[in-house]
C-alpha cells in the first residue's frame, strides 16, 4: 500500500471521473510496477474496464506515456450504509430452583504414639497409614466425634430487563475492478446505458372516447389554410387520416372570430372532430379562463392550453386560471397542456399545477426535434424521461415546419412510428399552414423499427441541490405521505430525509435520491392540496385547510419579489420563439421567420 500511495497522478483522475469513481495512481521515474503482470498488462496493450451504467454512454479512452507504470481503480459506485436507530426491549429472568437444602457432616479420628518406630492412624471418612520415627515415651490416645448439620434456602427468581440501540443497515454496493497500466498501455472506459430499473410512472387511464387519440393537424390562422375553404379541409383530412383539427379560439385577451359554431358544425358533419387551442400569457387568467370556456360552449371537443414562457413563475397565475376554468367548464371536460417538453430547462414553469390535480388530464409536449436540434430518439428519450412523472398520458406534437437540419420525410415518419413504440395512442402536427403536402403524405407512413432500437422509459432522478417544479411535485407528494417539509422547490436536507424515510418505509435502498423506483412508490400518494397565494409580498403555499407550509412565507415563495434561487435562473428555451402567439395580424411576421 504505501508503494501504491506514492503513485497518485492527479492529471489521471479527472479523465477518468464521470459515472464512474477512478482513483489513478502514477509512479515516479525510478519506481517500478508490480513485480507479475498479466498479458493484458503487458507494455503497448490495450486494456478494456467496463464500468455499471450511466444515464447515458460514454468511452473514455487514456494512453499511458512510455515510463509511467499507473495502477487505476475502478469502482462503480460507492456503498451507502443507513443506519436505523431503534430501541428494543430484552427481559432476562434468572430462575434458580426454590426449596430447601440439609447437610450433614460427621468425623471419627483415633490416634496412637509410641516410643521408636510406630503407626499412625486416622478414622474418619478415610484412613492414613504412615511409616516415622518418635522419639519419646509414654503412649497417647486421642478420640473423638465431630457432626454438623447445616440449612441453605435459595431466593425467588430475579428478573433483569435490559433496554439496548439496534441497528439497521441498508447497503448498495458493486464490485471493485483494479487494472495495472504499464507504459504505452491504453485504457478505454467504457460506461453502458442504463437498463430499465423500475416501469415508467403509471399515467392515469384515458378514457373512452378520449378526443386526443388518433391523428390531429393544428391551424393557427383559419385564411391561410386551404384559403380557409372549409370543403378543401374536410377533403384534404379525408385523404391523409385526419380525425381531428385544433383551431386556435383566442389569442391572451383577445377571441378569435375564425373559430366559430358554424365552424364546428361543417367539421362535425365531416366525422371531424374539433378542438379549440388558446395561447395564454398569465397577466389576465381570469379572462384567459373565460374566453377557454367560450370555445366550449361553441361546441369544441377539447380544450389545449397553449402556455409557454410566459407562465414561468406565475404560480399564482397558472392556479387562478386551472380553477376559473374548471368552473366554468366542469371537471370531466378533456383539457390538454401543449408546453415545453424539456421539464429540466423549466424550473420556474409550473408543470404541477397545469398537470396537477384539477387541471389538464392530457399532455401534448411540443416535440419539435428539427427546431430544437436534435434527433427524433433524442426528443422522445428525454421529452418521456420528465414528463411522465405528472402521470398524465402524452401524446407527442410534432413539427410540419422546414427548420433545422433534421426535417425530413424520414425523421416525420420516424416520429409517428416512435409515439407507437411508446404507446401513444394519438399524435398532433404543428401546423397545417406551414407544412408542404409531401409532408402530410409523411405523416401517414410508418418505417421499420431499426433492430437495435429500444425505447427509453427510465424515470428522471433528483437528489439533494437540485431545484425546480419537479422538486416541488415530489415535496407535494411526500407532504401527502405523512411528512411534514416545506414546499419550496428545494432538495434539501428537509427534502432528503423525508426521502429516505419514505424509502425505508417502502423497504427501498435508503439513498435519498429520488430514483425511479421511488417515483413509482411515491407517485400511487395522494399529493396534498396546494393553494398558492400571496403574503407580505411573497407567494407562499397553504395548505386548502389554512396552514401555510413550511417555517416562514419566505421559505416557500415561488413569485417576486423572487427566493434567492430563482434569481438566478435562466431558462433554456429548448424551442426559437413562441410559435402559435401573437394577433392575426401578427402572424405573417412571425410564420416568415419559423419557416412557414
Amino acid at each position: 500500500m504505501s508503494g501504491r500511495g506514492a503513485l497518485l497522478v492527479s492529471g489521471l483522475l479527472a479523465a477518468l471521473l464521470g459515472p464512474v469513481t477512478a482513483i489513478a495512481l502514477a509512479a515516479s521515474a525510478h519506481q517500478q510496477g508490480p513485480s507479475s503482470t498479466t498479458a493484458e498488462q503487458a507494455a503497448g496493450a490495450t486494456v478494456t474496464v467496463h464500468t455499471p451504467c450511466s444515464g447515458s454512454v460514454g468511452i473514455t479512452s487514456t494512453t499511458v506515456a512510455p515510463g509511467t507504470p499507473v495502477y487505476t481503480t475502478v469502482q462503480a459506485v460507492q456503498t451507502v450504509t443507513e443506519p436505523v436507530i431503534a430501541t428494543g426491549t430484552t427481559t432476562l429472568t434468572t430462575a434458580p430452583p426454590t426449596g430447601t437444602s440439609s447437610t450433614t457432616t460427621s468425623s471419627t479420628s483415633t490416634s496412637t504414639t509410641t516410643t521408636g518406630t510406630g503407626t499412625s492412624t486416622t478414622t474418619g471418612t478415610g484412613t492414613t497409614t504412615g511409616t516415622g520415627t518418635s522419639t519419646g515415651t509414654g503412649t497417647s490416645t486421642e478420640t473423638g466425634t465431630s457432626t454438623g448439620t447445616g440449612t441453605s434456602t435459595t431466593a425467588a427468581p430475579t428478573t433483569t430487563t435490559y433496554t439496548y440501540p439496534t441497528t439497521t443497515v441498508f447497503t448498495e454496493s458493486v464490485p471493485v475492478t483494479e487494472t495495472a497500466t504499464l507504459p504505452g498501455t491504453t485504457t478505454i472506459t467504457q460506461t453502458p446505458a442504463c437498463p430499465l430499473t423500475a416501469p415508467a410512472p403509471a399515467t392515469i387511464p384515458v378514457p373512452a372516447g378520449n378526443p386526443f387519440a388518433g391523428r390531429a393537424m393544428w391551424i393557427w390562422v383559419l385564411h391561410d389554410t386551404d384559403g380557409g375553404d372549409i370543403a378543401a379541409i374536410i377533403a384534404q383530412a379525408k385523404r391523409y387520416g385526419i380525425t381531428a383539427l385544433y383551431v386556435k379560439s383566442s389569442d391572451g385577451t383577445q377571441w378569435w372570430r375564425q373559430f366559430s359554431p358554424a365552424l364546428v358544425t361543417d367539421l362535425h358533419e365531416a366525422g371531424i372532430r374539433v378542438c379549440a387551442w388558446q395561447y395564454v400569457y398569465g397577466v389576465h387568467p381570469v379572462i384567459e379562463a373565460n374566453l377557454g370556456a367560450r370555445a366550449v360552449r361553441d361546441g369544441a371537443d377539447c380544450l389545449v392550453i397553449d402556455a409557454e414562457s410566459q407562465y414561468q413563475s406565475r404560480y399564482i397565475a397558472a392556479q387562478t386560471y386551472i380553477a376559473r376554468l374548471r368552473r366554468l367548464i366542469g371537471q370531466r371536460f378533456p383539457v390538454g397542456l401543449a408546453g415545453f417538453p424539456y421539464v429540466r430547462y423549466h424550473l420556474t414553469f409550473p408543470y404541477s399545477i397545469f398537470l396537477g390535480p384539477g387541471g389538464a388530464q392530457y399532455n401534448l409536449p411540443q416535440m419539435y426535434w428539427a427546431d430544437i436540434g436534435t434527433s427524433v430518439q433524442n426528443v422522445y428519450a428525454i421529452t418521456y424521461e420528465y414528463n411522465e412523472l405528472y402521470r398524465r398520458p402524452i401524446f407527442p406534437l410534432g413539427q410540419l415546419w422546414n427548420s433545422g437540419a433534421g426535417m425530413s420525410i424520414g425523421a416525420i415518419e420516424q416520429f409517428s412510428l416512435l409515439a407507437k413504440e411508446y404507446g401513444a395512442t394519438g399524435v398532433s402536427w404543428w401546423d397545417w399552414q406551414s407544412a408542404p403536402l409531401s409532408y402530410f403524405g409523411a405523416i401517414t407512413r410508418l418505417p421499420p423499427l431499426p433492430v437495435s432500437y429500444t425505447t427509453n422509459r427510465t424515470p428522471a432522478s433528483i437528489f439533494a441541490g437540485n431545484r425546480g417544479d419537479l422538486v416541488i411535485w415530489a415535496q407535494e407528494h411526500l407532504y401527502g405521505a405523512g411528512y411534514r417539509i416545506a414546499i419550496d422547490g428545494v432538495f434539501g436536507p428537509q427534502t432528503k430525509r423525508a426521502v429516505r424515510a419514505f424509502q425505508r418505509r417502502h423497504r427501498l435502498a435508503a439513498s435519498g435520491v429520488l430514483n425511479g423506483p421511488t417515483w413509482d412508490a411515491l407517485l400511487h400518494v395522494r399529493p396534498v392540496s396546494v393553494r398558492w397565494s400571496r403574503r407580505r409580498r411573497q407567494t407562499v403555499a397553504i395548505l386548502r385547510r389554512g396552514r401555510a407550509l413550511g417555517r416562514t412565507a419566505a421559505a416557500t415563495a415561488l413569485e417576486a419579489p423572487l427566493p434567492r434561487w430563482m434569481h438566478g435562473v435562466r431558462s433554456h428555451n429548448e424551442l426559437h420563439g413562441d410559435i402559435g402567439a401573437g394577433t392575426p395580424q401578427a402572424v405573417p411576421d412571425r410564420r416568415r421567420r419559423h419557416g412557414g
